[in-house]
Parts: C-alpha cells; structure tokens; sequence
C-alpha cells in the first residue's frame, strides 16, 4: 500500500492492515525457518568454513549470536526430520510448526512453548508431551506469549508434579571470588571474597607494604588505612609483573604498555592508550613513561625494530607492539575480542614466504584466524588499514569492511 494512501484508511481498517501486516511477517519467519532447517541439512556450515551454523548466521544476516541460536532452536523444533531413505518424519512440534507456517503465531510463541516442553521431564509419558504441545500451540493462536507461558506452568505441574531431581551443589574448592567493575577513566571497583589460605596469604603479602612510610618533615603519612592498602595490592601487582615468573598471555610476559603519539610525549595536549582500550590524560602518560617497569610505545619512533626477515615464524615482541598499538583487537568486522587474546596472522603465509613484518600481518581472535584459513573471507590492508572482502554468498557486491570496535588509538 502506498504509504500516501494511509491516511485515507478508516480505524478498522488501520488495525485490519496491522493484522495482516503481522500475519504476513510470521508467515516469513516460518519460511525462514524451514530455510534454515534445509541449511543444516544440507551441511553447508563445514562447506563453507564456518565452525558452526551459529557463526554463519550471524555473518550472513548480520544478527547476534543470541538470535542466531535462538532462530537454529527454533527451526529445530519445528523442522521436517530427513531420513536417509523414505519420507521426511514430520518435526518435533508439529502443532507448532503447522501455527508458525500459517503465520497464527510468532518467534515469541515459538519460545515459549519450546522452552515449556524442554523443562517437562523425560519420564512423562510421549502421549501427554503431544498432548501439551498441542494444547499450547492452539492457545497460542489467540494468547500472548505471556499467557502461554502461564499455561505452560500449569501443564508442568500438572503432568510433572514431583518436578526435576534436584541437583547435589559442586562441593566449593576455595572460596575465592572476585569481581571488578570498569570506569570510564580506567578505574577499577573491586568486590569479592577469600577464602581461609587466600586471605593468608594476601594479609601475609600486602601487610609490609601496607606499612606507614617513614615521616617527612615531622608529618606522618597522610594516607588512610585503606588508601595504604590499595598502594600495598598495586605494588604487589607490580612486583609479581616484574618477577618474571608469571605464564604468558599473547606471545609476552605481562607488560604495561602506554601508547602516545611523540607530539602527546612532548605538548601533552592529547591522550594516550593504557592497555588495549584505556584513555588516560598525558600527564599521566608521561609519568609511566618514566617508569623502568612500563615499555613507553611512541608513535612515529624508530627506537624498536618493526621489521625482521624470514628466519623465525613467531612474530617477536617489538613486533607485535606495533601490532596491538596499529590494530587494537581482532580486526574481523564488529568483533570485540581485545589484542591480548588475539594471533598474529600473516597475510601472505610464512609458509608461502610471506615475511614477518608488519605491512603482512594482522590480529585476529582464535576463531576468526581458523575462519580466515578455512573459508572464502580475505584480508588486505588498505592505507595500513585491515579491510576484509565477505564472500559472495554474504554480499553479491562483495563490498570491503573494516572493524570500528577498535578505534579510538591515538
């Protein structure tokens, strides 16, 4: 209907067109579903290079993984089951297939009655379990998903009265819980708990350092007990930083590294990058700079080695600083996986004597490295820029993308 045209329409015909216009867009789902039944069926997942139908989905349509999973649940349900010889069996809920295919009911509809019927126990008898399915399905037609749950209760109780056994709670190893809170400006709230030997072991460490410094000009330290002990936690971080005896994590020991332009290191009219995605004032980067216990990365300085030959495979640290400073977490479009969880991945492969320099590398996440090798994705840099090309089947035009989730690098 031409929209020019709305305004000639009466109420009821107003609301008559919504009806239709929702009955129509539960008809589509249906369709979809059916279409993604035939996609798992055909096994197009591994064909493509895809680890599950779940990822593919979310590139393909470019929904969440949360609705992705939730449409592959669906279709599930709701789906023909193949055979390898005869007639298709008919799907799992057939009386909710035959509603959402009449465009009757909705994604919400369909939940919900998956969700009551997964809860039922095993043991209650396959009769009662079709009977409930049906029940649900026909309510459904004229109630809203709300009160096809409240039905789906009643159900449950009545056909599962005893309930689920319930479940022995995991014995608790050691007590120990932490929690923290992110801030705008870097900042961490803590929470949790220790256990008897973690708290033994924190009070036995942070105690001398949490000592009061000695008094300067007749005044003693002006610092409160907490304060005091917030400095002792951070020193005793620092100090197991700087031992030398903690695991790697991204190819390096733990280091802190500050990301500043020369101009910021020398005006201080620009922030810098603290870690992979914290913005601190340049005051406050010029302060770990001068720390022998952080590695200072200056943008536009020659005073690390980006560029080595083929002799080694593994990307040396220098190396990869550039990297985490030029890309800042994978760089696959929309993922949010930060540097220090990524690869580094070599545009031309070491193998195909592709070099070990950064004009030929890239960070990607673990799964989206597996993808790159296995499926008809690429990957170019552009002005020093990742820019990654979809396959056909995502995009006809097979229009380059980049990741914004990284921005923000100075």
């Amino acid at each position: 209907m031409d929209e020019q045209e709305l305004w000639q329409l009466g109420d009821e015909e107003l609301l008559g067109a919504l009806v239709d216009g929702e009955t129509e867009l539960r008809r589509t789902y249906g369709r979809q579903l059916t279409l993604l039944g035939e996609l798992v069926t055909r096994d197009l997942v591994e064909t493509h290079g895809y680890r599950s139908a779940s990822r593919l989905l979310q590139d393909l349509l470019r929904i969440s993984r949360a609705e992705a999973n939730r449409r592959l649940a669906h279709a599930d349900a709701v789906s023909a089951v193949p055979t390898m010889s005869g007639p298709s069996l008919p799907p799992r809920l057939p009386h909710t297939a035959e509603a959402v295919c009449a465009g009757a009911i909705g994604a919400e509809h369909v939940e919900t009655i998956r969700r009551v019927l997964a809860e039922l126990s095993p043991e209650v008898d396959p009769q009662d379990r079709e009977l409930a399915e049906r029940t649900l399905a026909d309510a459904a037609r004229t109630l809203g998903p709300a009160a096809v749950a409240k039905l789906g209760r009643t159900i449950q109780a009545r056909l599962d009265q005893d309930g689920r056994p319930p479940i022995e709670p995991q014995p608790r190893n050691t007590g120990n819980e932490l929690r923290w809170t992110s801030r705008s400006n870097g900042e961490l709230e803590l929470r949790g708990q220790l256990g008897a030997e973690g708290a033994a072991w924190l009070t036995s460490v942070l105690s001398p350092l949490a000592k009061p410094r000695p008094a300067v000009n007749g005044q003693p330290d002006p610092r409160t007990r907490a304060e005091r002990q917030g400095d002792a936690l951070v020193e005793a971080l620092r100090l197991a930083a700087n031992s030398g005896d903690l695991p790697t994590e991204g190819g390096e020991r733990p280091t802190l590294v500050v990301t500043l332009s020369l101009e910021t290191l020398r005006d201080q009219l620009r922030s810098a990058l603290l870690g992979d995605s914290t913005l601190i004032d340049a005051a406050t980067a010029r302060k770990l700079a001068c720390d022998s216990g952080v590695i200072p990365v200056v943008l536009g300085s020659n005073s690390e080695p980006l560029d080595i030959g083929r002799k080694t495979r593994t990307v040396p640290t220098a190396l990869r600083r550039a990297l985490v400073v030029r890309d800042g977490g994978c760089t696959f479009p929309g993922c949010p996986v930060p540097a220090r969880w990524c690869d580094a991945h070599h545009l031309i492969s070491w193998a195909d004597s592709g070099p070990t320099r950064l004009d030929n590398l890239i960070l990607v996440c673990g799964v989206h490295h597996d993808l790159l090798h296995h499926s008809a994705w690429t990957v170019t840099l552009h002005n020093g820029q990742p820019e990654f090309t979809p396959p056909a089947y995502i995009d006809p035009r097979q229009r380059p993308r980049r990741n914004p989730v990284h921005l923000g690098v100075p």
